[in-house]
């Protein structure tokens, strides 16, 4: 397959490579599927017929802690500037199937040619989004999920809802006016931190959490460090982002089988 465009997906990972994850897609290739290495393991299981690299090896590296989950793997990977050559940056999780979820995606062309499908959309788009974890915003946002000063170390109630606080950072750093009401009519978006953008969108992005994870606005909560509540507001952040940063999405969410017993 001749590429027209130079990508990376970044595949987030802490103990071991599944190879069901990504054998079904026979377009699988190490060129444009790095896996990266996020946990204390200096050698990651089943790691010899991959592409690999440690985050910690990465040049400005540095440990936000695992509370941010995904976030600080993307983080460290924009820090190195490793990504700069490319023209299309990515990431998904571990537990991610490189297959496309029938309950989310109609396609009459096959589910398991995700590189193809990736190729096709690329190939002549400058600017472009793909969303690999595609969700509605009214449901996410009806899930209750909290950011209350209040109630620093509950996640879910009838507090402040994390979107009026996200959408009031996205608007102050990019000087934009976006409602919450905006948001909820929006038919979806993508979250988990599942996606595929293009390089400047991806500079931009990385340079909103930079703002985020410095102004310290997240340190307030999850104080007891009893879950991962900062990894899963940059994931929103990130959602938040993509959802006012591109006009259109291409989606082709991907089987997630999180974690499937391998945490």
């Amino acid at each position: 397959m001749k590429q027209t465009k130079k990508w990376k997906i970044y595949i987030v990972c802490h103990k071991k490579i599944h190879d069901e994850t990504i054998k079904c897609d026979k377009g699988f290739n190490n060129d444009n599927y790095v896996f990266l290495n996020v946990g204390n393991l200096k050698k990651i299981e089943n790691a010899d017929n991959y592409n690999v690299i440690n985050q910690s090896e990465l040049e400005n590296s540095i440990s936000i802690g695992k509370i941010w989950a995904e976030s600080e793997g993307l983080y460290n990977v924009w820090r190195s500037g490793i990504y700069k050559e490319l023209d299309y940056v990515g990431c998904i999780h571990y537990d991610v199937q490189l297959q496309l979820d029938k309950e989310k995606v109609f396609t009459i062309l096959g589910k398991n040619n995700i590189t193809k499908r990736i190729e096709r959309y690329i190939k002549h788009r400058k600017r472009g989004h793909i969303s690999f974890a595609t969700f509605y915003p009214k449901v996410d946002y009806d899930m209750r999920v909290m950011m209350d000063p209040l109630y620093p170390n509950i996640v879910v109630g009838d507090g402040r809802n994390c979107y009026y606080s996200i959408i009031e950072d996205y608007n102050a750093y990019f000087g934009t006016k976006h409602t919450v009401e905006e948001f909820k009519k929006y038919r979806k978006f993508n979250l988990c931190s599942c996606f595929l953008i293009d390089t400047e969108g991806f500079n931009r992005m990385m340079s909103f959490f930079d703002w985020l994870y410095n102004s310290h606005k997240l340190d307030g909560y999850n104080t007891d460090q009893a879950n991962r509540f900062q990894g899963a507001m940059a994931e929103r952040y990130f959602g938040v982002f993509l959802l006012f940063e591109y006009k259109h999405m291409k989606n082709l969410s991907l089987i997630h089988l999180y974690d499937a017993g391998w945490k």
